[in-house]
């Protein structure tokens, strides 16, 4: 993977010192080109009841090696927060994770697992409520391998919540 390059922005307006336009699209073409490696993604779901092994996410295992997963879960009146982070094993067929860093308004609500089926690393809830909770998810995901062309890049909002053009074309990563 490359090193992102900084572009020289000079120190005030117009004063020549900055880099000429050109070596400046240069670098955010090299920049932009490193995305094929990380894919960043925000979703929202909803469990109820409190069964366990509720999916509140999933993603395709062939472009997942390792990720952060940020999970907010809200109840009314009542919030959690929580930092996953997880790996792939090298065959492929099980996950790792460890989460910390969670913060509570009133009680617990759920507690998350990870696990591999039929090819998708999956971010599983086990409410500890019956009522409806809504989860929010940012993730980034990181692989090493091919780069995969076509997947959608979403920095904020919710589920079909990609980045878009001006026109309404979704930004997809693809290869350089």
């Amino acid at each position: 993977m490359a090193i992102q390059e900084i572009i020289n922005i000079g120190t005030l307006p117009n004063d020549g010192e900055g880099d000429p336009l050109r070596v400046a699209f240069a670098k955010i073409n090299n920049n932009f080109a490193n995305l094929f490696y990380t894919y960043t993604n925000t979703s929202s779901a909803y469990t109820t009841g409190n069964t366990s092994g509720q999916v509140i996410f999933e993603t395709a295992a062939n472009t997942f090696t390792m990720g952060e997963f940020y999970i907010y879960s809200a109840d009314v009146g009542q919030s959690q927060t929580i930092q996953l982070f997880a790996q792939l094993n090298t065959a492929g067929n099980a996950v790792k994770f460890t989460g910390h860093g969670s913060t509570f308004f009133g009680n617990a609500l759920a507690r998350y697992d990870m696990d591999v089926v039929n090819g998708n690393v999956r971010v599983l809830c086990d409410p500890l409520t019956p009522n409806i909770l809504f989860h929010f998810i940012a993730s980034q995901n990181m692989w090493a391998g091919n780069p995969i062309d076509g997947l959608d890049i979403g920095l904020d909002g919710y589920v079909s919540a990609v980045m878009t053009t001006e026109t309404n074309i979704v930004i997809t990563i693809e290869q350089p």
